[in-house]
């Protein structure tokens, strides 16, 4: 059985029991060469409002995930899902969340997903009210030239947009 997504990195190091031995197995037996992960931002404002960990647990997972994978003689390797115009994420957060990912993870993302609400869920609450679960008021982008722009940032290249054909866009 291979296990393609679905890891939350920030519960296993919850785990101090279980999370080598599960990391091992995983590693050694499940992975058909790639496994995808969701930190899905990189800036710890937007992950709060996520509800998700720090993006530092994304890099801790990565190294773990690739020194494992060296020491097992696999070539095997992480894919990343992100998200755009997200409640309470601004350009420059998607800026700086663009340098981030070039730097710390050394890749230009394969798959960013447009935040679009849906019935039913928290983050469909703060977009429309424009409140955090702490009561706050945040910033949510409406425009839909301007949430495009979010994304966009996302596969720059050297100041120009580059065509991907994997871009997920809703």
């Amino acid at each position: 059985v291979f296990v393609s997504s679905g890891i939350r990195y920030d519960l296993l190091f919850g785990d101090k029991c279980n999370a080598e031995i599960f990391m091992q197995q995983l590693v050694e037996k499940h992975v058909s060469g790639q496994l995808k992960v969701a930190p899905e931002h990189t800036d710890d404002k937007v992950l709060k409002k996520m509800r998700k960990s720090s993006f530092s647990q994304a890099i801790r997972f990565k190294s773990w995930f690739d020194r494992l994978s060296r020491k097992l003689g696999k070539k095997q390797f992480l894919t990343y899902y992100f998200i755009a115009g997200y409640p309470g994420c601004s350009e420059k957060q998607m800026k700086t969340m663009k340098q981030t990912v070039s730097k710390e993870l050394q890749l230009i993302p394969e798959q960013v997903q447009l935040f679009t609400p849906t019935p039913s869920t928290w983050a469909t609450a703060m977009y429309y009210t424009e409140i955090d679960a702490d009561g706050n008021s945040i910033f949510v982008e409406k425009d839909v030239g301007k949430k495009r722009q979010q994304l966009d940032i996302m596969f720059e290249k050297g100041g120009r947009q580059i065509k991907n054909v994997n871009q997920t866009k809703t």
